[in-house]
């Protein structure tokens, strides 16, 4: 297969430069002075598709060093404990994802701790009408081309409001990705996104990791489901272990898939060893799974090489493929009719609530002085 150098590449959408600037929109977030103040017992991320994958990887992150919850919420209501000791993170690229405006305005009744993350939109105004806190997001680029931005400044937040210094441990490792930044954009036989691109390249790909990376996994999975236009799954493990694997082993149809396993190097001992038994019992019932080797020193440094090596395999196999990595029409068009009904059903919400208004106005009419 071609070797293709993706610096020299053309790029008309911007997707490969946007992708390069990566890091830079994390060092940029991480460095900017956050004035917010809050006092909290949990945390709740609240956004959808890329704006929601930063807020993954930091609640990952957190498994190490966090004593407080961090969850990241991808619906339209908010769990019952999210309330006034909440800190509520809301970001949505856009500003307009319904799913997202609607989980504000339930955090907004429950008096949360609230900070907004967008590049403008509908929520950029509401957020200045409600007298919340915006931390603005450069515009021009494709939502999930805005994850360094969402990661930076959430570890920027968390860390400034008093919770784990993401963003100091952050700092530490931005050195360390920028050289593996500058590897993973030469396409050449050592680099492990063009071998992992290969090795998949015509296969459907299921990623696995340990809780600690489920995040990167999963944004591996929606990568190279939007930029390469291909099908693709994420799992962990050891749940994978008491479902999956019965098809993996047992099942038939098993060539179109390819199994793709983080390897991280300083997992637990008690990991390591599951992961080790997954890949030979793998292997002794004819499976050839792909072992990435995740380096790193804490799982925020691993989660961040995890992504980005993720995010390369899905650009090398856009240019395998001969697909346009930015386009996504199919989910612009899902937005909007989905805006759409959402719309239509909150005019007659309120319509019905006028109507119950004005007949118990109508039962109950005001006493004469």
């Amino acid at each position: 297969m071609k070797t293709i150098n993706l610096l020299e590449t053309e790029d008309p959408t911007g997707m490969i430069e946007q992708l390069y600037d990566f890091l830079r929109d994390i060092d940029t977030a991480i460095s900017e002075t956050i004035d917010f103040d809050a006092d909290y017992d949990n945390i709740a991320i609240c956004g959808m598709g890329g704006s929601a994958i930063g807020g993954s990887i930091l609640a990952d992150a957190g498994f190490e060093i966090s004593n407080i919850p961090i969850e990241v919420i991808e619906f339209t209501e908010l769990p019952k404990w999210v309330g006034e000791r909440t800190l509520a993170i809301i970001s949505t690229y856009s500003g307009n994802t319904y799913e997202t405006l609607m989980m504000y305005d339930q955090a907004i009744e429950r008096r949360c701790q609230i900070i907004v993350m967008t590049s403008g939109g509908k929520i950029m105004e509401r957020a200045v009408e409600d007298g919340v806190k915006v931390v603005s997001i450069k515009e021009g680029i494709q939502p999930r081309s805005a994850t360094g931005a969402a990661v930076g400044y959430m570890a920027n937040i968390i860390e400034t409001t008093g919770g784990p210094k993401f963003k100091t441990e952050i700092k530490k490792v931005l050195p360390s990705l920028y050289r593996l930044r500058d590897r993973l954009v030469v396409g050449d036989n050592n680099n492990v996104a063009v071998k992992v691109a290969r090795k998949v390249y015509g296969k459907v790909p299921v990623i696995y990791a340990s809780p600690v990376l489920s995040g990167s996994a999963y944004r591996w999975k929606t990568q190279i489901n939007e930029n390469s236009k291909m099908m693709a799954f994420s799992g962990t493990i050891p749940e994978s272990n008491h479902n999956d694997i019965m098809w993996w082993t047992e099942g038939s149809k098993r060539d179109a898939f390819q199994i793709v396993l983080f390897k991280e190097d300083e997992s637990s001992k008690i990991m390591k060893k599951l992961l080790n038994v997954t890949v030979s019992t793998l292997r002794e019932r004819g499976m050839n799974p792909l072992v990435i080797r995740i380096r790193g020193r804490t799982a925020i440094e691993r989660g961040l090489r995890a992504i980005m090596i993720g995010d390369y395999v899905s650009i090398y196999l856009a240019q395998y493929g001969g697909v346009d990595p930015a386009q996504i029409n199919t989910i612009v068009s899902f937005k909007s009719r989905f805006s759409t009904l959402l719309s239509y059903m909150e005019k007659r919400k309120q319509k019905r609530a006028h109507k119950k208004y004005k007949a118990e106005k109508e039962e109950n009419p005001p006493s004469e002085p």
